[in-house]
């Protein structure tokens, strides 16, 4: 029972909260769900992904009360887990923030961004519904373009990879296996990509479930963040630079 809890009470308030947009649903499900992880030591662990998920989505739920909009919502984000993972008491090493084995895994890092930009680009470019509106300003002069794709990427990379790869798995590795929460990290982010980033619905969320997988398995393998940041700078700056020339 209270395997079948853990594992169903966090997807179900993962959906709810990013497809159907039941957020106090979702955020009130998951503080009950901690509370009794709380209460009772024995469910502590089991229940820890629904600690951990909590976490996350109160943070976002507030902030975006506040009526703060991206990117100050990631930006907010982030310095809140920040804290709360300061005051915690776990430790460092778990943010994957040492070098590890970075130098082995920079080229497969970069390859795989290649490779999830061009799978992004088919999306958007073949399913009408992936890309409702071109986010990009393509109007703007071409170089001033790059400049925003550069500083774009750079942001995107370091904001989401951090609070994913990096304090997300954090948090959750006192409950859960190294494996298990990466992979749990990663269907979330998918399911994050349903209705924000590029693409959205039902590709988004494919997309952004392998994107996050693919970056969640070069953090273990590299046991560095930073192979996973160059993953990410170099989809979102393909991806942003190939909007720019997609046919309307």
């Amino acid at each position: 029972m209270i395997n079948l809890l853990a594992v169903a009470g966090p997807a179900a308030a993962a959906v709810a909260y990013f497809i159907f947009g039941q957020t106090l649903f979702a955020v009130g499900g998951l503080g009950i769900l901690t509370v009794i992880g709380l209460a009772k030591p024995s469910w502590r662990q089991p229940l820890g992904l629904a600690t951990v998920l909590f976490v996350y989505l109160l943070l976002d739920f507030l902030i975006n009360e506040l009526g703060i909009h991206y990117p100050y919502t990631n930006i907010l984000t982030l310095a809140g887990m920040i804290g709360l993972f300061f005051f915690s008491g776990l430790p460092w090493s778990g943010l994957f923030f040492l070098p590890g084995k970075s130098r082995e895994w920079w080229r497969r890092g970069l390859l795989l961004g290649v490779l999830m930009a061009t799978l992004i680009l088919v999306a958007v470019r073949f399913v009408p519904t992936a890309l409702p509106v071109n986010p990009v300003p393509r109007q703007w002069p071409l170089d001033v373009l790059l400049m925003i794709a550069i500083g774009y990427a750079t942001f995107s990379a370091l904001m989401e990879e951090t609070m994913f790869r990096s304090l997300m798995v954090a948090f959750a590795m006192p409950h859960f296996s190294l494996p298990m929460a990466m992979m749990a990290q990663g269907l979330l982010f998918g399911l994050l990509h349903f209705h924000r980033g590029v693409p959205v619905g039902v590709p988004g969320i494919l997309l952004g479930a392998l994107w996050g997988l693919a970056a969640g398995w070069i953090v273990m393998k590299a046991e560095s963040i930073y192979p996973a940041y160059l993953m990410h700078f170099v989809l979102v700056l393909i991806v942003f630079v190939g909007l720019i020339f997609l046919p309307s």
